[in-house]
């Protein structure tokens, strides 16, 4: 009762940290990608060829999942921004519990999970992925890639194997992440980063017969062959994003620099030069790979590393682009700070003044401190940078709605309509 007692606890508390960094997105209007997403994308196109464009993954056709948010709240709710980031906040809190999930199902504790939790409810760095509905793409991919991930190590953490059902479970779930955005071309190789840190088999040749080897990577070669697929298709189908302005990676060291340059500037609020950025890498790869250190932290680093390459070449991806890798960093940085404050809580216990608060008070007492001031930070800095720009998001393409339902035209279907005056 006492542990259901506090995830009850925890839960709430997250609740209402999303609930209060998000409560003004209401007041937010549509960006001007927003009505290009859903014209150019989906309702001209129709919504036969957004249902079949779901599986054809390598005609290459624009993100169409994103369709399945934009078409039903569009027919429903036409153009009032208001259904549109109900839907968003929505996608973005299941992806706060898969998070939660993940880091148990990793290996991390009841405090690192909510600590990495809170973190993924709202940051401040990552502003527009909160407040822009355009950004829909990264909170989809974000939700089936977490839920892919959870879904496959939740199987794996018992010792057991994808069953034939199980992997078309999957499967789905990998189709929904590769038809939200690009992101999630890197799901294959994180799940066999994870078979390789969880359940190696190296060793055991004589304890792992052919088909039961067999039946461990069928689910990650399908995951891999959904992603090939996908990426013919990005690179050479219909709607090809390679052949979009900004969509053309440029394969250098100093494209890959600026990106973690960008990343830390933006999920760690710091911007490093150089020597920072060798500095940071040392560290991480110090604590992850150093005789003894735990799983979880070799997985997160290897997911730092892979988790952004499909952007880490691309010019000017920030905020809400970095959605997944920052999820990596929040994962390592949880962890290492909670066993940080477990050893200084260890520590000061040795102290007289400190001695009859005992361990566990202790360490709930920083923890705390850390959570205010990760709270006040990013209160600060969403009111001086977030918030400012998301209020005139959108303006003119708000006026303009305005101007349609002042004017109120009736046109019939078919018809040609010639706009004297493009506000645009």
């Amino acid at each position: 009762p006492s542990a259901r007692l506090r995830g009850l606890a925890g839960g709430l508390l997250l609740g209402a940290w999303f609930l209060y960094f998000s409560r003004d997105v209401l007041g937010v209007h549509f960006a001007p990608d927003d009505m290009m997403n859903a014209d150019n994308f989906y309702w001209t196109p129709g919504p036969w060829r957004l249902i079949y464009s779901q599986f054809l993954i390598w005609r290459g056709y624009y993100r169409p999942m994103g369709g399945l948010f934009y078409l039903p709240i569009l027919s429903v709710w036409g153009l009032n921004p208001a259904p549109y980031h109900v839907a968003l906040s929505a996608i973005l809190a299941i992806g706060v519990y898969l998070f939660y999930r993940l880091v148990r199902l990793l290996g991390a504790g009841r405090w690192a999970g909510f600590l990495a939790a809170l973190v993924a409810c709202y940051h401040a760095g990552l502003g527009n992925l909160y407040y822009n509905t355009a950004f829909v793409y990264d909170a989809l991919c974000g939700c089936f890639f977490l839920a892919a991930l959870c879904y496959y190590c939740g199987v794996r953490s018992r010792g057991r194997r994808l069953t034939p059902g199980q992997t078309g479970v999957f499967a789905v779930l990998v189709l929904c992440a590769l038809n939200s955005k690009e992101m999630a071309l890197t799901l294959p190789a994180i799940l066999l980063i994870y078979e390789w840190i969880y359940h190696p088999l190296v060793g055991h040749a004589s304890a792992c017969p052919r088909r039961a080897k067999l039946a461990q990577w069928f689910p990650i070669l399908i995951a891999a062959i959904l992603t090939l697929l996908d990426l013919y298709g990005k690179i050479f189908g219909v709607d090809a994003l390679t052949g979009m302005e900004g969509y053309r990676p440029v394969f250098t060291w100093r494209r890959f620099v600026e990106y973690q340059k960008t990343f830390l500037g933006d999920a760690a609020f710091w911007r490093p030069g150089g020597v920072g950025l060798a500095v940071f890498w040392t560290v991480l790869t110090y604590l992850a790979w150093r005789p003894g250190a735990r799983p979880i932290l070799r997985f997160a680093w290897t997911f730092l590393l892979l988790a952004p390459l499909p952007i880490a070449f691309l010019p000017g991806k920030s905020q809400a682009c970095l959605y997944i890798p920052m999820l990596g960093l929040a994962l390592f940085a949880t962890v290492v700070f909670v066993d940080l404050a477990k050893a200084l809580a260890s520590r000061l216990t040795g102290e007289p003044i400190f001695r009859r608060l005992g361990r566990p008070a202790l360490t709930a007492g920083l923890i705390v401190l850390a959570v205010f001031g990760w709270g006040r930070e990013n209160l600060r800095r969403q009111h001086l940078l977030v918030k400012p720009v998301m209020t005139s998001l959108g303006a003119q393409t708000w006026q303009v709605i305005q101007q349609f339902r002042a004017l109120n035209p009736h046109v019939g279907p078919h018809s040609h309509v010639v706009f004297l005056n493009d506000p645009f």
